[in-house]
């Protein structure tokens, strides 16, 4: 797994929100939900806000637009064509296209909304290679304990 260096991710950003956005029952395409668990679990810091979005982006749409944060993760499987584990931090509509089809509707059409009311909010995706539909690999899990690590690093 690559070490993303957070510091050049958030930059100078105080307030933060996470989206952990996939499927628990599909494997590793569960990425972005798994990684909010782990974070909800590892970290207790009032300007980080982590949500499981699962399969619904909308759901949490009312309050991060309440929490106004300066910086907007969106943590989802890409798939990219790469080893499985790969991570990759982009600009949301470069990457969009890479988000499996069954999140990409509701994803794209909470983004544009919530961007529309938070115009000053930074947004990027944080997504990660999956393997495998039916489990959660150990590249996965590897990639999600690493992850944790770091965001606790910095948020503790």
């Amino acid at each position: 797994m690559e070490r993303i260096e957070l510091k050049d991710v958030i930059g100078n950003a105080r307030r933060v929100v996470l989206w952990g956005i996939g499927n628990e029952k599909r494997g590793d395409y569960g990425f972005g939900a798994y990684l909010a668990e782990a974070l909800m679990i590892a970290i207790r810091n009032p300007n980080f806000l982590v949500l499981n979005c699962r399969e619904v982006p909308e759901s949490q749409a009312g309050v991060t637009v309440r929490f106004a944060p300066e910086l907007l993760i969106i943590a989802v499987s890409l798939e990219l064509g790469e080893e499985p584990g790969k991570l990759v931090v982009a600009e949301p509509w470069e990457a969009i296209e890479d988000v499996p089809e069954e999140f990409r509707p509701q994803l794209e059409v909470t983004l544009r909304h919530v961007s529309e009311l938070l115009p000053d909010t930074r947004v990027l995706i944080l997504g990660c290679q999956p393997e495998n539909w039916k489990m959660i690999t150990k590249k996965i899990k590897r990639c999600i304990y690493g992850l944790t690590l770091t965001f606790k690093e910095f948020f503790d």
